[in-house]
């Protein structure tokens, strides 16, 4: 890592860039851009459509990506859409298919020799080899959330932490308290960065605040974490740094160094993770529709805040940098139910810098971007279940925390918990022409009753509240009041 001048600080930020030929970059015509990273230039890529998850290798030489692919069905929609996992060797733009899977969840291990990833149909956690490309183990978890400690993969298969160090088997660490074993998909697990720490949280449909729990892998036992208002936790990519999300401000405990920050947000603020693991960065999503054809500031925000700043692509969906922060990836919509996904190069720019900034790409998709009456899908992940008389809504399944987007323009009537406990912390926004939509499941709502929003506009974030069974949003349509299908309006 070098470090990187930001507006007068020195912070080890977003990892090493790799500066391009003064020749091949524009000059300055007027004035000089503002210190900070710019992630403007897209890069050449084949299509990667409708792109849900992506992990980068280490070396940032291979992408491995999750998407889903629409097959014919005797449903109610006729047809159903399948994930598949391809890895895309960044140099030759070479793609190869792992075949159809379920959960996905790629992992690379921190030395890039392995891939650790859910088989078809999540019949088995499987770990790959890089270098010959074969399968050379399949565990069985019972929890779809694992985590790389070095090169060895930890696991829960039931009340058991098992480790993989190699080979077909893996073995076991010891055993959870009885009260301790999370039951999927109703309690969320989570690894720290690092493997060394973890955390439980227990939901309840009628309850709007969930047990939470935070254990050491060694000790193998864990206890309560008493979180007043928190909306919901986070590890941090690396170590242990344990991110409580509330309405208005971000808690970071750094278990090494045994520190709290409190960090005061707007309540539509949405956070991510840079290149390193460690640097926390903020942004306040533009409300638009993201085609990759504007860009947002993000603010440095820890460790050391920075009057340097990172500007990136308004991306939709899935987002993050190379861990070597030469690029940074996102779907961008192709159309109102599409993606497909984008990398930029990554500049480093400094003040007085003489060779300017990079040629912003700039595409807009002028078939997603216009009028009404194309509700947009609110996350970009495959459909779980469709519209039908047993079903009010469409169940599109998502990452936990990732932004839920409005599907039109229209004016926030509630927000908060649902008062039957099912649908758990929901948004309503009510369009034109009678038309109402709804997102249930929630896990932060960045939007306040009143608010006009506009179409792509993020107003919540993607939880396991109420009656769910696993991450994901119910979308709902009325149209005066009667049930519709959301994907037919």
């Amino acid at each position: 890592m070098r470090k990187v001048a930001l507006g007068g600080f020195v912070c080890a930020l977003l990892l090493s860039f790799t500066t391009p030929a003064a020749a091949a970059r524009p000059s300055v015509e007027d004035t000089l851009p503002a210190p900070g990273l710019y992630c403007v230039e897209r890069v050449a890529m084949p299509d990667l459509v409708n792109v849900i998850d992506a992990k980068w290798s280490p070396d940032a030489q291979m992408l491995a990506v999750v998407r889903f692919e629409r097959r014919p069905s005797g449903g109610p929609a006729g047809y159903i859409e399948d994930e598949v996992l391809e890895l895309l060797d960044m140099k030759t733009k070479q793609l190869r298919s792992l075949g159809s899977i379920e959960y996905g969840r790629p992992a690379w291990s921190p030395s890039g020799h392995y891939l650790a990833y859910w088989g078809n149909k999540a019949d088995f956690l499987e770990v790959m080899e890089r270098q010959t490309g074969e399968v050379i183990a399949k565990l069985t978890p019972t929890n779809p959330e694992f985590r790389w400690q070095g090169d060895t993969l930890l696991y829960l298969e039931k009340s058991t932490i098992r480790a993989w160090k190699g080979g077909r088997t893996a073995e076991t660490l010891g055993r959870l308290g009885d009260t301790k074993v999370p039951h999927y998909p109703e309690d969320n697990w989570e690894w720290s960065g690092d493997g060394s720490r973890f955390t439980l949280t227990r939901y309840d449909q009628k309850d709007v605040t969930p047990e939470r729990f935070i254990g050491a892998t060694v000790a193998l036992d864990a206890e309560p974490i008493d979180l007043p208002g928190a909306l919901y936790t986070e590890w941090a990519p690396t170590g242990t740094v344990l991110l409580v999300r509330y309405d208005a401000r971000l808690e970071i405990r750094d278990l090494a160094a045994d520190t709290v920050t409190k960090i005061a947000i707007p309540h539509n603020a949405v956070h991510a993770w840079a290149a390193d693991g460690r640097t926390l960065l903020v942004r306040t999503p533009r409300p638009s529709v993201a085609a990759g054809d504007l860009y947002e500031e993000s603010a440095v925000v820890w460790p050391v805040p920075s009057l340097g700043r990172a500007i990136l692509p308004d991306v939709f969906g899935v987002r993050g940098f190379s861990p070597d922060g030469r690029f940074f990836g996102g779907t961008v919509r192709t159309d109102r139910q599409d993606n497909i996904f984008a990398v930029f190069r990554c500049y480093e720019i400094v003040r007085g810098d003489p060779a300017g900034v990079p040629v912003p790409f700039a595409e807009r998709f002028a078939k997603i971007d216009g009028g009404t009456g194309h509700l947009l899908r609110p996350v970009a992940g495959p459909i779980a279940q469709f519209f039908h008389l047993a079903h009010s809504g469409v169940d599109v399944a998502a990452p936990f925390g990732s932004p839920i987007v409005a599907a039109d323009a229209g004016i926030v009537t509630k927000t908060g918990w649902q008062l039957d406990g099912e649908g758990g912390i929901r948004v309503c926004v009510q369009h034109s022409g009678g038309l109402e939509t709804c997102y249930y499941h929630a896990s932060a709502v960045l939007a306040s009753v009143g608010d006009r929003v506009a179409r792509g506009q993020a107003i919540a974030l993607v939880g396991m509240s109420g009656l769910t069974r696993g991450p994901h949003v119910h979308w709902e349509a009325k149209l005066n009041g009667r049930l519709i299908d959301p994907l037919l309006r």
